[in-house]
């Protein structure tokens, strides 16, 4: 095949792959993963689901891809809120907010990225398509982690894991509990329970507390 036919045809996957993962999204969205089919899908897309396999082996495939482009998305906001030479605990607090800012207003985001949070995933997903999507969230723990590692008096390395990925369980708590309009129980705003947390994380791990 020609160069400039190869490429065109590049171009043309490209655009069909992002065609379904797009509708894809808004199938997953309202029926979930479980609720989700390849005719549903396809449906969204206007194509048949002879259109979609030779690019896609199922919709836990695809449901990877609108997951992963997620999590590259807010990975990508944390990292900017920590840009500059702001002190550790400065940063730390700039990134988790970015991070909650984001989901918040992302719902179906969050929603969606619960499935990394679930013990069943490596069944639903098969080894492959679980350490792809392990790979994405250990990079968005490890920015955070490593502002947790600047601002401890005494860090080592498993601590530091722990408490970046305790910060992000607390926050995503908070979220489903706000999104969920359960937060009014206890009487207070998330963002403000969230910087209270961080803040006595910080001083904890300080030395401070």
């Amino acid at each position: 095949m020609p160069a400039a036919s190869a490429s065109y045809q590049e171009t043309l996957d490209h655009h069909r792959r992002q065609l379904i993962v797009d509708a894809a999204r808004r199938v997953f969205e309202a029926s979930g993963l479980e609720g989700a089919s390849i005719r549903a899908i396809a449906q969204a897309a206007g194509c048949t689901t002879g259109a979609i396999y030779p690019l896609f082996r199922s919709k836990e495939d695809i449901f990877a891809v609108v997951v992963g482009e997620s999590l590259a998305a807010v990975t990508g906001e944390v990292r900017k809120a920590m840009e500059g030479s702001a002190p550790a605990a400065k940063s730390l607090r700039r990134g988790t907010l970015a991070l909650y800012k984001y989901y918040d207003a992302h719902p179906s985001e969050l929603a969606l990225s619960l499935v990394l949070f679930n013990g069943d995933r490596k069944r639903k997903f098969g080894a492959a398509l679980d350490a792809a999507l392990k790979r994405q969230l250990d990079v968005l723990l490890a920015l955070l982690a490593d502002q947790v590692r600047k601002a401890t008096a005494k860090p080592f390395l498993s601590m530091v894991r722990l408490e970046a990925t305790a910060l992000v369980t607390y926050l995503v708590g908070l979220l489903v509990l706000k999104q969920g309009r359960q937060i009014d129980v206890l009487g207070n705003n998330a963002a403000v329970l969230l910087a209270h947390y961080t803040k006595t994380m910080v001083a904890r791990l300080g030395g401070r507390a």
